[in-house]
């Protein structure tokens, strides 16, 4: 009996610690049959512990066989995990399809970052916004309204469309944002949806590389028979409100506010081939800018005229430095007679005046007006017309400064020349060669 109760007594201290979780305790000596049941019991449980911690590392093949009902029960929850986890594989693969489709769809109407942002963040879609300092630029082309009226419809949007992909290219490689394309225009952020901390900088790289990529669009659209295209940008940086504005039915990720206007403005006073970068852009990208002339960029609600700079390249991107060709004018022996109209947001302002067209070269002129015409003012002339002509085609430049003291001869450049026109200007530097201006 004492033997008994000591064998009890180890018994029950070991079924006590297989309660609590402990598996390897010492085999327990003694004659009793209980002994041998208590080992195979312990082996079991050891072996069923190894084959959950393989489940849990993602094998669902495990099964065992040597407890009854309860192998039933224990085999039947890993064919169910093992279901449901091939069911979430196709739910997951068809979400993935599912997502792909949106980016390479709505990524061609919109940002392939915002796409991302409401994708991974689906409380991006609700409407509102907050204050951010970004970089802004905006690209338009020079004369492309003129341009659009005098070709076929099939033609405008081949080129167009040529012309944007080349653009869009170099936009996404610098990490832009394209917020939205007007027909000609492109509106670019940097620093929106995802914060940038090189952003003046970036926007500088991508406006210089725009720029350098217009000779190779031309090339193209020379071969193709069309008109050669000229494109001026604006470079900002400001604070903006930026986030999702609409209403509950439609809305756009955009930025409000008096940063977008000035952007729009300094754009509007660029020549082709230009880029002008405001004061607070060239703080925000630091050191390396090569800059030219200073351009003053007149805007509604301030009181004084906003001191831009031409940007010519960057120190670090010697292969992206814009090289103006010095241009070479024919001083015309007879000053060329023609009619003028000042244009306001490419409507005619006033009455057509007189002028004369005193030297020429492949892409400006110096003109003689008895009018005062401010820099940067745009205007549209034409030349008085030739025997059997009915209407003279017009055409469409920008004042870019005075070049006399008595402000009566003025240096334009050309926005837009009709295809026949060019050759009818282009014959007038045949003439004897006059001094640049």
């Amino acid at each position: 009996m004492n033997r008994f109760l000591v064998e009890f007594a180890l018994f029950t201290d070991s079924m006590a610690q297989v309660a609590q979780g402990e598996l390897d305790i010492r085999p327990m000596a003694g004659r009793m049959a209980v002994s041998h049941s208590f080992k195979a019991l312990q082996s079991n449980l050891k072996h069923l512990t190894w084959k959950t911690q393989q489940i849990a590392a993602g094998d669902l093949e495990q099964q065992v066989d040597f407890m009854g009902d309860f192998s039933i029960a224990f085999n039947t929850m890993t064919q169910q995990l093992k279901d449901s986890r091939s069911q979430l594989v196709n739910l997951n693969q068809q979400l993935e399809r599912r997502n792909q489709f949106i980016r390479e769809t709505f990524g061609r109407y919109t940002s392939d970052d915002i796409v991302g942002l409401l994708l991974d963040m689906p409380e991006g879609l609700k409407l509102g916004g907050e204050k951010r300092e970004v970089t802004l630029l905006m690209s338009d082309l020079r004369g492309f309204t003129a341009l659009a009226e005098r070709l076929e419809a099939t033609e405008v949007v081949s080129l167009l469309n040529h012309y944007l992909s080349a653009m869009v290219e170099v936009i996404h490689r610098t990490g832009g944002t394209i917020d939205e394309i007007i027909g000609d225009a492109i509106f670019v952020l940097f620093g929106a949806p995802t914060v940038m901390p090189d952003a003046a900088q970036r926007a500088v790289h991508c406006a210089l590389e725009m720029q350098k990529a217009m000779p190779g669009v031309n090339e193209h659209n020379v071969q193709m028979g069309w008109p050669e295209i000229e494109m001026g940008i604006g470079l900002h940086t400001g604070e903006v409100v930026v986030g999702n504005i609409g209403s509950t039915k439609r809305s756009k990720y955009a930025v409000v506010g008096r940063t977008v206007n000035l952007t729009a403005r300094i754009e509007s006073f660029t020549v082709g081939g230009q880029v002008l970068v405001s004061p607070t852009l060239i703080n925000a990208a630091g050191r390396g800018l090569i800059l030219g002339d200073a351009v003053k960029v007149h805007a509604k609600g301030m009181r004084e005229a906003l001191g831009c700079r031409e940007l010519l390249g960057h120190e670090d991107y010697p292969e992206l430095l814009l090289k103006e060709e010095e241009p070479i004018f024919t001083t015309l022996a007879d000053p060329f007679p023609f009619y003028y109209v000042v244009l306001t947001d490419k409507h005619q302002d006033g009455q057509m005046q007189r002028a004369t067209l005193v030297s020429i070269s492949r892409r400006r002129a110096v003109i003689e007006a008895a009018s005062q015409l401010p820099r940067r003012t745009n205007i549209m002339f034409r030349l008085e017309g030739r025997s059997g002509e009915e209407k003279a085609p017009e055409i469409y430049a920008k004042v870019i400064q005075s070049i006399d003291e008595l402000g009566q001869r003025y240096l334009i450049h050309f926005t837009w020349v009709p295809p026949d026109m060019q050759v009818r200007l282009y014959r007038l530097t045949d003439g004897p060669r006059g001094l640049e201006p």
